[in-house]
């Protein structure tokens, strides 16, 4: 079954990270900004447009979506979970603990969805993270908005934030 919770997001960031990273954020340089997303194998962060409170639906493999609506950005990135099968998706300020099915790696689908409500919970962008267990995982930009560059090589190397 698919988790959906309140997310309030600063620094128009959402990270997903290994629940036993020491320096879980990522550093964003002009390249990552200009994508949407800054990433490490163990660490995504995807870049928000205006807006601080989200709601996040996490679906693992085939579950089926809740949250309703078109997605503006599609982002595809590889993920490593380890040792166990914690993730935690949040922000600076808040985060959720997420069980996922078992460590390996994954696919990591991110979408941003539009606002509305979901439960009497009035929130200003949707967003959508399914996790697929997949050994050749790969990084794509399957749909963007206008505040995103694809013109240019994706960067994927970041450093953690200090």
């Amino acid at each position: 079954m698919a988790d959906i919770f309140p997310l309030f997001v600063s620094y128009q960031q959402v990270a997903v990270f290994n629940s036993n990273l020491d320096s879980p954020f990522n550093d964003w340089g002009p390249r990552h900004v200009s994508q949407g997303f800054s990433w490490r194998s163990e660490s995504v962060s995807f870049r928000i447009p205006d807006g601080e409170m989200c709601m996040i639906e996490v679906l693992r493999d085939a579950e089926s979506p809740t949250l309703g609506g078109v997605s503006t950005r599609e982002i595809l990135t590889p993920f490593e979970l380890i040792e166990d099968n914690s993730v935690i998706i949040g922000s600076i300020t808040d985060e959720n603990n997420i069980s996922i099915l078992e460590g390996g790696k994954y696919q990591v689908i991110f979408e941003l969805l539009p606002g509305g409500t979901h439960e009497l919970h009035k929130f200003d962008h949707g967003i959508r993270f399914r996790f697929v267990k997949k050994d050749d995982a790969v990084f794509e930009i399957r749909k963007a908005d206008q505040e995103m560059d694809t013109s240019s090589p994706l960067d994927l190397h970041a450093q953690a934030a200090q």
